[in-house]
């Protein structure tokens, strides 16, 4: 317990260590968070736009999709606002600049995830907090499980970032697959996955894991079944847990390629 208290009080101090740095160039700042809420607000419009001509689609109301892309915002913007560096942090494996992080007395995956900050993020949280609450006007008890969700997503997102990066440490340079494979992941956690079926369904929930983003989470907000929360809890436990294995094997082979050098 008392190792989880100092981690979390390292992320803490990073995060706002990452903020105070951010809000040197404010106007940047504010620019950058501005250009992502109006980014997200667009693709509203357009959800709003289609749902004003076809009511519903393979069971997804206007709402459900407003529900996914608040979860997702959020999700998102927590997960790069905090961890910002999952989703870049394959070309400081390329370029050999992962000695630094492995001669500080911190866990080295921890350390590089909270290294850099994304400020365009914190429009995208803003946003999705925002709209969830503007859509279903929430009591207390669907706004908490609406963040719990949130944060089950912003887990699973950091956690697929950081394997898909962690290809560099047996490809090289993999900045060009992993911007690719996170792509995917947007795209896909941002549409209603009952579109989707067979084999590509199968993939949305394992090797892309955007149905434990977009689809389960929905569900649970609009049925409360407890099963649909578990899932989701245990899938970002999963992925955590693999994110954080596959970084371990590839620092061994990191790390054995610098002692040979």
């Amino acid at each position: 317990m008392r190792r989880l208290k100092l981690e979390l009080r390292f992320v803490r101090a990073y995060v706002g260590a990452n903020l105070r740095a951010a809000l040197e160039y404010r106007f940047a700042f504010w620019a950058s968070v501005l250009s992502m809420v109006l980014n997200d607000g667009m693709w509203i419009a357009f959800w709003t736009i289609f749902y004003a001509r076809f009511p519903a689609v393979r069971g997804y109301e206007l709402r459900d999709v407003l529900t996914i892309w608040a979860i997702a915002a959020l999700g998102f913007g927590l997960s790069l606002g905090v961890f910002g560096n999952c989703w870049f942090y394959a070309q400081i494996v390329a370029e050999g600049r992962l000695d630094f992080y492995l001669l500080l007395p911190r866990p080295v995956l921890l350390h590089v995830l909270v290294s850099r900050m994304s400020p365009s993020a914190w429009g995208d949280a803003a946003f999705g907090l925002a709209l969830y609450l503007a859509v279903a006007r929430p009591t207390p008890a669907e706004l908490g499980a609406f963040l719990v969700m949130s944060l089950a997503a912003g887990v699973i997102i950091t956690a697929f970032g950081s394997i898909v990066n962690a290809l560099a440490f047996w490809l090289g340079q993999a900045e060009g697959l992993a911007q690719q494979l996170q792509g995917i992941l947007i795209t896909f956690s941002t549409y209603p996955t009952t579109l989707f079926t067979g084999v590509v369904r199968v993939v949305l929930f394992t090797a892309i894991p955007a149905g434990f983003i977009a689809y389960v989470p929905v569900r649970f907000l609009r049925e409360w079944e407890p099963w649909q929360m578990a899932a989701v809890l245990g899938a970002a436990a999963a992925y955590a847990l693999a994110g954080v294995l596959v970084f371990a094997r590839g620092l061994r082979r990191y790390e054995s390629a610098t002692w040979s050098r």
